[in-house]
């Protein structure tokens, strides 16, 4: 057997680094979409598209990336995606909200490309006993970035002004984007140009065929509807609930991601002892499902606190062993796992998209933020109900 290469690490540095600057600039926009909707004058739905446009992108997109990486090859096809995020270099400047929108739109594209084909990339250049690990980092990469933007982005911006702060994550987007284009490399020949156009599309039809690239979206989705509507919302409810000032209610709704992190690494380290993957999707799914309602029906500071907390970890400790799981299915290789991915995350994007809107509506149509963010904690129970219904994959169960 061929040692892993060493340019796996610098490979793995560029691919975590891009989704983390990402997730900076996805949610950046959160503690100003108060500001933005008076700006605008804008209701609360189209205010949501601020951050729900980013979605939007990701709902078709993904089929296009795997049908590109297997014309292009991953690294060709993850350039483009890096290419297409750096659109938020002109978000901050935009003269009106559709020229705003429209640069949050190529910016999700890219997104989507890099989310699509992260994992390809990985089970291209890592040994399978690394996966588990390698896939707890990159799938939190982003909720790194977004974790980081609630916490140190209202400070930046009262220190340097928004434009600036959100310039400067825009920036970041465009030095990763060349070092890929200088260092990003498939560790297998990309394929010939127009050998996969056939191909691709009867494996498409194999991968909708399969059960379980259903059972892994419907896992996915609810788990990422609550989320979104959850780090777009929560700030602006909790605001008004509270009275706090918008530093102190990203502070709290980043408290959840804060936690997810360690949560999702560790999710990583356990997912290589334990015997099977799908006990821990399940408790994962339990933990988020009850966690997510006291986050919006305690008025008590310190029981929020405590359910943000288990909140975050169920909502982040289940992404290495479900990850890991798709990618241990029988005959999957890099390129079907562009495809399988291509089909999850364009699916569950469709429902994210719409998430974060139809929160916002009921906002409008009720006026409170209550019925929105009990229909997404009512979404996030997919994650443990697929969990169940999933095929264990994992080569020690027998």
């Amino acid at each position: 057997m061929q040692p892993a290469p060493r340019k796996r690490f610098l490979i793995e540095i560029l691919l975590f680094l891009s989704y983390f600057v990402f997730g900076l600039s996805w949610i950046g926009y959160s503690p100003f979409l108060h500001d933005i909707q008076a700006q605008y004058q804008l209701s609360h739905a189209t205010a949501g598209l601020v951050i729900s446009s980013v979605s939007f992108a990701k709902i078709f997109m993904p089929f296009i990336a795997g049908y590109l990486a297997l014309r292009w090859g991953v690294s060709r096809t993850l350039a483009l995606g890096m290419a297409c995020i750096c659109a938020s270099l002109l978000t901050p400047f935009a003269p009106g909200f559709i020229a705003l929108l429209a640069s949050r739109v190529v910016f999700g594209l890219g997104g989507a490309v890099v989310v699509t084909l992260i994992g390809s990339a990985v089970l291209e250049w890592f040994p399978k006993n690394e996966l588990p690990l390698v896939n707890g980092f990159n799938y939190v990469a982003v909720n790194t970035g977004i974790t980081t933007a609630l916490f140190v982005t209202p400070p930046l911006a009262q220190a340097f002004g928004r434009t600036n702060t959100l310039f400067a994550y825009a920036l970041a987007s465009l030095v990763i984007a060349i070092a890929w284009f200088a260092f990003g490399r498939d560790r297998a020949p990309a394929r010939q140009p127009g050998s996969a156009r056939g191909v691709s599309t009867a494996r498409y039809l194999d991968i909708i065929r399969m059960k379980e690239a259903w059972l892994l979206t419907f896992a996915a989705a609810g788990p990422l509807c609550v989320y979104l509507v959850f780090n777009t919302w929560l700030p602006t409810y909790y605001v008004q609930r509270f009275q706090l000032d918008a530093a102190q209610a990203a502070r709290l709704t980043g408290l959840s991601n804060m936690v997810g992190i360690p949560a999702a690494i560790f999710g990583g380290l356990i997912t290589r002892k334990l015997p099977a993957r799908k006990p821990l999707i399940v408790f994962s799914g339990l933990l988020v499902g009850i966690a997510s309602f006291g986050l919006f029906l305690t008025a008590n500071l310190l029981l929020l606190k405590i359910c943000a907390v288990l909140f975050g970890v169920g909502l982040f400790l289940w992404i290495s062993p479900l990850m890991t799981l798709g990618m241990e299915l029988p005959g999957m290789t890099p390129e079907r796992l562009a495809l399988l991915n291509g089909v999850c995350y364009g699916v569950g994007y469709m429902a994210a998209f719409l998430a974060p809107v139809v929160a916002g509506a009921l906002r409008d149509r009720t006026g409170s933020f209550i019925p929105g963010l009990i229909l997404a904690a009512v979404l996030s129970w997919s994650l443990a109900i697929g969990g169940i219904l999933l095929p264990e994959t994992s080569a020690k169960k027998n």
